[in-house]
């Protein structure tokens, strides 16, 4: 359990200086990653339901203000309930979804909550046999590394 902890440390380190700083690292679509786009008002209609989402986090960020608790909640839950319309998708929009839990919000009682969100989702996938223990890892890679994207 240490070395789990470890790591989502460690991730959560390389994670909160793309999204609190003024980068923007395109993840997916034209609307998915930390400060992506740059400038929503030059940004291209979305290119699937994944992306839609993604844009509907980004105006609510806009209106309620970044690292906002509800926003987050209120994606998290759309990225989770969701039927995706393949393997590829449903891959990114669940790293996206455990990037966006693991990233501290506005009221330490919502952060608690994604985390907890996080944690039993990848619990239940793990017991039931969906997936193993790296592959929250290895979501975040292929998320990051721009692989998988289709």
């Amino acid at each position: 359990m240490g070395n789990a902890l470890v790591k989502r440390l460690f991730v959560l380190a390389l994670l909160w200086p793309l999204s609190a700083t003024a980068q923007s690292v395109a993840v997916y679509g034209n609307w998915c990653g930390p400060n992506y786009p740059a400038t929503p008002a030059l940004a291209g209609p979305p290119i699937d339901a994944l992306d839609a989402a993604c844009m509907r986090h980004d105006i609510c960020t806009a209106n309620l203000g970044r690292f906002n608790c509800g926003c987050d909640l209120s994606f998290m839950t759309e990225l989770r309930t969701t039927r995706w319309q393949n393997p590829a998708i449903q891959s990114q929009a669940r790293g996206i979804y455990d990037a966006i839990a693991v990233l501290p919000c506005t009221d330490p009682f919502g952060t608690a909550q994604k985390q907890s969100l996080f944690m039993q989702d990848a619990m239940t996938d793990l017991f039931n046999g969906r997936a193993a223990p790296v592959d929250i890892m290895d979501r975040w890679r292929r998320m990051l590394g721009g692989v998988g994207v289709e």
